[in-house]
């Protein structure tokens, strides 16, 4: 019986603690920004607990960044407090009144809380920050603007994105948002353009990235919206280890920057506006031909070698150029070359390149095309032409390289083909009398040298050429210092392994070590300056896409798998280099 009073007693002890118990939920603002967090407390004074508070409900209206306990124990006059606390760094996703739900710890819930997230920089948000002592906090907004409204499907169109920051933001990136519904293919138009301007009598920075968008398809279509991530640092007025530091080292003048060692991260998040534009449909009369709603169009050649001479049965290279303004490099056509019975045409595999001109998208393909005479006399190279549409007058257009005649002189080594059969040998005569004064016993045979051997002999001075060209370089080679400096294949597996990791960082790091071992140059020092010393187009592009990923970690472009391919060729040098130049296609004019 004794015990069934003691068990009786334990749970009326343990039930009144537990009926004390409470969890109050708490914020450290009710107005925010948008953009910017709020910090939710949960408080739990029924001492120290196991079981952790339910945080799923929070994931409909808020992101929530961090979590941290603590535990407190307090013995005041007597009496022992203990509680536990949680602290949430949330950001909202929306703007307006937001409730923060109630949230179960146990059998236990917390009451629910409502805050205003208002629009960044905003009379209300500034109000609200004056009134809370934290006017100098760093604000910030974001706007996009779109040059064209009304463009044709697959037609570029430039978004110009501008972050307004009232101070102190550590941007990390600005990436375009696609709710995965391939209706956009996006570009980045360069680096970012830092500004300054004077609104409402402050003055404000502004970081304007540029992006091309192509749209995928007709109809009305949301552009992408534009997210921009960072943070700033906030530091607690009276902050001890601050104000240690700086009666430590602020006499000495260094203690400028290194107090944000004791500061904390606010992460700062902001989203542009959705736009909606209306994008038209392919016209009538372009649906059977290549679609390239285009700015301008342009065709030119160059020969080689110049000025061409054009024998029977030799072959004169032709390297044919198309560039686009306001198309992406994939949109370009192969041209048809037509026939010609004294001409055989022999087109290689196009090689296509993008670039930034005068903030728009410039796309180039060449074309190099082999020309063999067949018979001798004058002759037509035919013409090439591309159809396009152009997008400033609504109509199509068609961009010719006009047909040029040429005089295809004979060739002493080849009989002008004019007959495709060959000739039946004729029967060989009986020999002469008077050519029998010397007997073909009597003759000593010319000695002619198997046909390998001559390649046997390039082969042997071309790998010595090799080797010798190695042992200069090693020898010119500076000597490591205090930091090492690793050999070129040692990088080489440095950028495999960060390829295959997907770390773009790291590939952006290693490809620069790569190149500057391998090419003996201290000047290379981003990934331009890589495709510059390589001169390899396909590599080019694929560099590019990976200088896009780097600020862009959504960009659909990037294939790792690819890259390691190409970047497999360019170690062995098996590839077609144009590295004399020092870009993969010439300029259009002299």
């Amino acid at each position: 019986m004794k015990k069934f009073w003691m068990i009786v007693a334990l749970s009326l002890i343990m039930w009144a603690e537990t009926a004390s118990a409470a969890l109050v939920a708490s914020v450290d603002r009710k107005l925010i920004p948008q953009g910017e967090t709020v910090i939710l407390t949960l408080k739990y004074d029924g001492g120290k607990t196991n079981q952790q508070p339910d945080f799923m409900p929070l994931q409909k209206d808020f992101s929530i960044f961090s979590t941290g306990t603590a535990f407190q124990h307090n013995f005041i006059n007597g009496k022992t407090t203990q509680s536990q606390e949680w602290q949430l760094m949330l950001m909202p996703r929306g703007i307006g009144k937001i409730t923060i739900p109630s949230l179960a710890l146990g059998k236990l819930r917390s009451n629910p809380v409502e805050i205003e997230v208002v629009e960044a920089n905003s009379p209300v948000a500034n109000k609200a920050a004056k009134a809370s002592g934290q006017a100098g906090q760093p604000r910030l907004a974001i706007e996009a603007k779109v040059d064209n409204t009304n463009p044709y499907v697959q037609q570029e169109v430039n978004v110009a994105v501008k972050l307004f920051d009232y101070g102190g933001m550590q941007i990390e990136n600005i990436i375009p948002l696609d709710a995965n519904e391939n209706n956009w293919t996006v570009h980045s138009l360069g680096e970012p353009e830092l500004d300054s301007e004077v609104i409402n009598g402050e003055t404000v920075r502004v970081i304007t990235l540029r992006f091309a968008l192509f749209p995928q398809k007709s109809g009305v279509l949301k552009l992408p919206e534009f997210m921009a991530r960072g943070y700033y640092l906030t530091r607690k007025a009276r902050d001890p280890m601050r104000q240690i530091f700086d009666d430590a080292f602020g006499g000495m003048g260094i203690g400028g920057g290194f107090d944000d060692i004791f500061a904390t991260k606010q992460p700062v998040s902001v989203t542009s506006k959705p736009i909606e534009i209306t994008v038209k449909p392919m016209p009538d009369g372009q649906r059977s031909a290549w679609w390239i709603p285009a700015e301008s169009v342009e065709l030119y050649s160059e020969w080689k070698p110049t000025p061409p001479q054009f024998k029977v049965g030799e072959a004169v290279t032709r390297n044919i150029y198309i560039k686009a303004v306001g198309v992406t490099d994939n949109q370009l056509p192969n041209p048809d070359f037509k026939d010609s019975d004294a001409l055989r045409q022999y087109p290689e595999k196009p090689v296509a390149e993008m670039k930034i001109e005068n903030g728009k998208i410039a796309s180039y393909k060449m074309i190099s095309t082999v020309y063999i005479p067949s018979k001798q006399g004058k002759t037509i190279v035919p013409e090439v032409s591309v159809n396009w549409f152009n997008v400033k007058t609504g109509k199509g257009e068609t961009t010719t390289l006009p047909a040029m005649e040429i005089n295809v002189l004979p060739n002493e080594n080849i009989r002008d083909t004019v007959a495709v059969e060959p000739e039946a040998p004729a029967k060989p005569e009986a020999p002469q009398q008077a050519d029998t004064t010397q007997s073909i016993a009597d003759v000593e045979p010319e000695y002619a040298a198997p046909w390998y051997v001559k390649y046997i002999w390039v082969i042997a001075a071309f790998a010595a050429g090799c080797v010798i060209s190695w042992i200069i370089i090693r020898r010119q080679r500076p000597q490591n210092d205090a930091d090492e400096v690793l050999p070129a294949k040692d990088y080489a597996k440095r950028v495999r392994a960060a390829a295959k990791a997907n770390d773009v960082k790291e590939l952006r790091d290693s490809l620069i070590y790569w190149c500057r071992q391998n090419y003996q140059r201290d000047d290379i020092t981003n990934l331009r300056d890589v495709a510059q010393a390589v001169g390899y187009p396909e590599f080019a592009k694929l560099l590019e896409e990976l200088s896009a990923r780097l600020y862009n970690p959504q960009a659909a472009q990037w294939n790792a798998q690819a890259f390691m391919n190409c970047f497999d060729k360019v170690v062995s040098k098996k590839y077609s280099s144009t590295k004399g130049s020092g870009k993969p296609l010439p300029d259009l004019y002299d």
